[in-house]
């Protein structure tokens, strides 16, 4: 069975503090090492899973990043760093590795021993060792294996012309994923002898076998970022070839939409845990809580730009995409992108629902039943009194003084 593991570049651009001197940003830093880390492992048994907003635009809160990765479960989880001293220039140096202070996993240990050694060796940094600390981001669940790494400082006239290169940034990342090899037994993908079918041309024809996603660019598509389209199964022209995307179209020789071909297979095989079998393209959905909806299956996945609230109730699933399912009323036209992973079973008991609530105090009111769980976005305050519960969501409550009528997410908690 493929392991799964989630990697984490830590912080976001724009965070004054969190930059060399020179002024490029941490995230930047710790994105290239993720998605270099993410490369060396393409080749093994596993599944990898970004938790930090892989735009950078985002700082993702800790407790969100936890709450991401124990909706995950991986085997492993890895926020990726870069140290600074006092944001001045100095000769400080060395790189370091983290585990949790208040569980001190031996086996955490062993990784965060071997990883930093693996990052002085390959890098020609000093080796500050493995330590403990008391970070949030290494408390999620104790079944996973968390690690937080620091390259060498982003101060250092030392370090930075190490870390700024792009061998120094590949040199740090095999070292991550060399002893994630190592500690989790990773296994390579079994390679299968067949018969190649001949090189695709521009101007071939192509056979979409399923719906997918269709993008502005081949960098999009490749990173599977910003999707634009849905394009639907069918046959089309190739207009275009590059870097192993192809933008296809209807009409020969006018350009149509960047798509991944490598990912066209993974497009039915999403299986969300409300169902009890894997959800099938048109097939009937029942949406058990009011969710977040979004524009594209890249924004579903990473909880960003949220369009509109999907109440619950009956849908037919239009296209499936990285997981994500975009359900809809009117089957065969697009309808909105949902996270089924949200859909988890409410701790509160739906039999709340439609029974009275006393709200003793002024609350905080929200839009999403997410945006309250996190308490961000606040839209209205709620004024004390008596309400009904409309809708019940990830111990999030709808309250509303007009029956059968959506109101506001609170808190209760």
């Amino acid at each position: 069975m493929a392991k799964k593991i989630a990697l984490d570049a830590g912080h976001a651009t724009g965070i004054a503090g969190n930059k060399t001197p020179d002024g490029i940003y941490e995230w930047t830093l710790n994105n290239k090492v993720a998605l270099a880390v993410a490369k060396n492992l393409a080749d093994y048994e596993v599944t990898i899973q970004r938790i930090d907003d892989v735009t950078g635009k985002t700082d993702v809160s800790l407790a969100e990043r936890v709450n991401r990765t124990n909706k995950i479960m991986p085997d492993a989880f890895v926020s990726i760093h870069h140290n600074a001293y006092n944001n001045k220039w100095g000769n400080h140096s060395g790189v370091e590795v983290y585990y949790n202070l208040n569980r001190k996993n031996e086996i955490e240990k062993k990784i965060a021993t071997d990883m930093a050694s693996a990052k002085s060796a390959n890098t020609g940094i000093a080796n500050r060792g493995a330590k403990t600390a008391a970070f949030y981001v290494l408390t999620c669940d104790t079944k996973i294996l968390a690690i937080l790494t620091e390259g060498g400082f982003m101060d250092s006239t030392i370090d930075h012309p190490i870390i700024t290169s792009s061998k120094g940034q590949e040199a740090y990342a095999k070292a991550v994923s060399d002893t994630l090899i190592k500690h989790l037994k990773l296994v390579k993908k079994e390679k299968i002898d067949e018969v190649k079918a001949p090189a695709m041309k521009v101007g071939d024809k192509y056979i979409l076998k399923t719906n997918t996603m269709g993008y502005y660019t081949s960098a999009d598509a490749a990173s599977g970022r910003d999707a634009r389209f849905n394009i639907e199964a069918g046959d089309y022209w190739v207009f275009n070839i590059a870097n192993g995307m192809i933008n296809i179209t209807k009409t020969k020789g006018y350009p149509g939409s960047w798509i991944n071909p490598n990912t066209v297979s993974i497009a039915t095989s999403a299986t969300p845990t409300t169902q009890t079998k894997p959800a099938v393209i048109g097939e009937k959905y029942t949406l058990i809580n009011n969710t977040a909806g979004f524009y594209t299956a890249a924004d579903a996945l990473e909880n960003r730009n949220q369009r509109v609230t999907v109440l619950a109730g009956e849908y037919s699933i239009y296209n499936i995409a990285d997981n994500m399912l975009n359900i809809t009323k009117v089957s065969g036209k697009a309808g909105s992108w949902i996270d089924p992973r949200l859909q988890s079973t409410p701790t509160i008991s739906q039999s709340t629902v439609e029974k009275r609530y006393k709200l003793e105090l002024p609350t905080a009111g929200y839009y999403t039943a997410v945006d309250a769980k996190a308490k961000k976005n606040q839209l209205v305050t709620l004024l004390a009194g008596d309400y009904i519960v409309f809708n019940v969501s990830n111990d999030m409550l709808n309250l509303t003084k007009v029956p059968e009528q959506p109101g506001s997410w609170i808190n209760p908690l």
